[in-house]
């Protein structure tokens, strides 16, 4: 093993720790500003990954190499997941709440509580 690939290999752990801590903070903006040197180290990985002679000798740290990224790679996976599916939710709520109802064409936010009542606007000075 060498260790272009060990460096490779814990830079993209570090790279998906950090993003799954980032969405499981709801920090997405912080989550995918990681995205271009994510992708740069999953690039790295694999052509590292592409020079290892797995005809020789393996060492036993490559076994607990794949064992990390693929714990990593799953906390992610689930983060992502869990992140993908808030947003669905957000959007969903929006779209509900932008829609016009029926037959008083006001938008969804301003849909009177009773029907056949219009919106009503206070301003109050003291």
């Amino acid at each position: 093993m060498t260790t272009t690939l060990i460096e490779a290999a814990e830079v993209l752990e570090a790279l998906l720790r950090e993003e799954t801590a980032a969405l499981k903070a709801r920090d997405l903006r912080g989550a995918a500003a990681l995205q271009p040197a994510k992708t740069i180290a999953v690039e790295d990985f694999v052509k590292a990954r592409a020079t290892l002679d797995t005809k020789g000798p393996l060492d036993h740290r490559l076994a607990l190499l794949v064992d990390g990224l693929r714990d990593s790679a799953a906390a992610n996976r689930v983060a992502l997941e869990d992140a993908l599916a808030l947003q669905s939710r957000v959007v969903k709520a929006i779209a509900r709440v932008a829609t016009r109802p029926e037959g008083n064409g006001m938008p969804g936010y301003a849909r009177p509580a009773r029907t056949g009542t219009g919106a009503i606007a206070l301003s109050v000075r003291a």
